[in-house]
């Protein structure tokens, strides 16, 4: 065999990877140590130094980057740097000689390139192939940006999901302060309890020291003047108070302290949790899955005391199951349980929208005349109690929740509140025309508010500082009212007039027309998906919910 580098004659059956192409020239087989991609020329060590007197600024790769050594040569096998000079036709394969001698020496069929692309360059498939290929590059290059977005979501993904662990922590915090201060408080009143009855003794003790000092006093008086009948008297008298005084003591006796006993339940509870929760890699493509209606049921949620005909403005699930609606017509906040049969409701002025919060806890907006109010529920064993509530300069029509802070629309803006009721910032304003703002959504990551303009028929995207990021107009969206958004980011909206039910991304772009009239949607004015068994609940502008399955 022929040491590395050395040169023998084009005639020998020795096989190279890769030859020296300067070599080959002179009819000479020297196996190449370098390879420059500018002359694509593949060298041996002799011919790499007279090729670097010539191209001082050429880059020349080494056998340590063989790797790329194929990849600038679109006429040269990738493998062995060769010239490709047949095709496999058993294997479908591009060979060059070192291929056909290595692997394909028992295949059946091969083809010498020449006259398998004779006359190609005419066909179709050969003249569309640039397009292809720049169709491609373009989806490509839209992955990319894709990607890049992605990137940078992923950085603000990390930063909501800081800001929620600390949210939690910061809500069981307040949780924890609650506890404290109910223990301290208990600790306090029997503390107050125990002192009044020390307080209450010693006043007993005293009276009862100075009683039996004075009537002592008294039968040494009858003893000395030797008064039998006085002395029996007062003999009696103080056998009665010492009586009385022995009680006192043996009562006092029995009195106990305080003594703090710890709730081992909760300390267990928090012992054995191993985080605040679970992180999961959310795949964005999921919330593009489109649905479509299977089949439809419809529910009365109109009691015998309703004077009006519904109409359904909001609707939501709470963890258990249960479901809550907003009845505008008959001034209710309803409570249906988990076969949609109303089950308890609470008296409010015209409830234009509600929102669930946490756990068991709603938000509802109201206006009414000149009352413009935001009032937090809560459900506790199957009935809706009232707990706080506070007012706005401005109109009450829509409400969201986004960790701890409540997003209320006015018909023509949208403002940021904290739960206490403070104003924050005014989001977006338009005023030219009316239901610019009509109902409005946040996204689970509470980088998009999607708001629906009634009166125009479009649906908007914003951003948190109030930026439009997309508007979609659509047949199937007309007057469009209602809309939800699931925890792992499915839009759905209503629109009131079309009489049907669209999907929309996280981007604010359609997917698809979920439910028609057909399905049985008629003037839609809510929605809520129930994620668990992919199935939407409608509020129609009637006395009945339509539940709508989904596949």
């Amino acid at each position: 065999m022929a040491s590395r580098g050395s040169s023998i004659y084009k005639g020998s059956d020795l096989i190279h990877e890769y030859s020296c192409s300067k070599c080959e020239e002179n009819d000479l087989n020297t196996e190449a140590q370098h390879f420059c991609p500018e002359c694509e020329h593949y060298l041996c060590d002799k011919c790499v130094g007279i090729h670097g007197d010539y191209f001082k600024k050429h880059v020349v790769y080494g056998r340590d980057d063989i790797q790329k050594w194929a990849e600038f040569s679109m006429d040269r096998c990738a493998q062995h740097g060769k010239e490709l000079e047949v095709h496999c036709d058993d294997h479908q394969e591009l060979c060059c000689c070192v291929c056909v001698a290595l692997n394909h020496r028992l295949c059946s069929s091969i083809s010498h390139l020449p006259d398998l692309a004779r006359g190609f360059h005419c066909t179709s498939e050969f003249k569309q192939l640039p397009a292809a290929v720049e169709k491609m590059r373009i989806r490509l290059d839209e992955l990319k940006n894709d990607r890049l977005k992605e990137q940078a979501s992923l950085n603000d993904s990390y930063k909501n999901s800081i800001a929620e662990i600390k949210a939690l922590r910061k809500e069981i915090n307040q949780i924890l302060d609650k506890l404290e201060k109910r223990t301290v408080e208990n600790l306090e009143s029997i503390m107050e309890d125990l002192e009044k009855s020390i307080k209450d003794d010693l006043a007993t003790f005293t009276r009862m020291h100075d009683q039996l000092g004075a009537m002592i006093e008294q039968f040494k008086q009858f003893t000395d003047k030797n008064k039998e009948s006085s002395s029996y008297i007062g003999f009696t008298k103080c056998q009665s108070k010492l009586s009385e005084a022995n009680s006192l003591v043996r009562e006092i006796r029995g009195k106990k302290g305080m003594k703090f006993k710890c709730d081992e339940s909760g300390l267990l509870f928090l012992r054995n949790l191993n985080s605040f929760g679970n992180v999961e890699s959310v795949r964005k493509t999921d919330s593009y899955h489109v649905f479509k209606a299977q089949s439809s049921s419809l529910y009365k949620v109109k009691k015998k005391k309703d004077k009006q005909n519904c109409s359904i403005e909001g609707i939501f699930e709470l963890p258990s199951g249960k479901v809550v609606i907003a009845d505008y017509n008959n001034d209710k906040v309803k409570l249906l349980n988990k076969q949609f049969e109303v089950i308890g409701y609470c008296h409010l002025p015209a409830p234009q929208h509600l929102c669930h919060i946490t756990d068991n806890d709603i938000a509802v907006a109201v206006s009414e005349f000149n009352t413009n109010e935001v009032h937090l529920l809560t459900v506790t064993k199957g009935k809706i109690k009232a707990m706080r509530k506070f007012t706005t300069d401005h109109l009450c029509c829509t409400i969201a929740h986004h960790q701890g802070q409540l997003y209320v629309g006015s018909n023509n803006a949208l403002y940021l509140y904290t739960m206490d009721g403070s104003l924050i910032k005014t989001i977006y304003e338009d005023n030219t025309s009316m239901h610019t703002v009509y109902k409005c959504v946040v996204s689970p990551d509470g980088e998009r508010i999607f708001v629906t303009h009634f009166t125009a028929s479009r649906l908007l995207t914003l951003d948190t500082s109030g930026q439009v990021l997309s508007t979609v107009e659509d047949p199937d969206l007309q007057s469009p009212s209602g809309l939800c958004v699931s925890p792992s980011g499915h839009v759905f909206v209503c629109g009131f007039e079309s009489n049907a039910l669209v999907q929309v991304d996280q981007e604010g772009r359609k997917v698809s027309t979920v439910a028609r009239l057909a399905d049985g949607v008629l003037y839609p004015r809510s929605v809520w998906f129930k994620e668990q068994n992919s199935t939407l609940i409608v509020g129609n502008l009637g006395d009945n919910i339509h539940v709508v399955k989904l596949c």
